[in-house]
């Protein structure tokens, strides 16, 4: 999933919004700290998903000739590499 920084800062502002909101969530921080650290969360979130999806293409670039012969559903193989790849890095989709 791709966001803009825009949309990054949105979900932050959303979440604090959120917590504070939320009786049970008592926050001992700085308001400008919780939110940085959500925004950053969200962020390494993203990087790392991208990471995961360049492996993917990489992993379907060097088996293409065999995805082609064995005329394989190329969006499924990409679904099933990438819950793989992800659980081996211990990265929750």
């Amino acid at each position: 999933m791709r966001l803009s920084p825009r949309k990054i800062e949105y979900l932050a502002d959303r979440i604090l919004a959120l917590m504070q909101e939320n009786s049970h969530v008592h926050l001992t921080s700085n308001v400008d700290t919780i939110w940085k650290t959500v925004a950053d969360t969200i962020f390494a979130n993203l990087r790392e998903e991208e990471a995961i999806d360049q492996e993917v293409d990489s992993l379907l670039t060097r088996h293409k000739y065999e995805i082609q012969g064995l005329e394989m559903d190329v969006a499924e193989l990409r679904r099933k590499f990438k819950r793989e790849v992800a659980r081996k890095r211990g990265f929750t989709l």
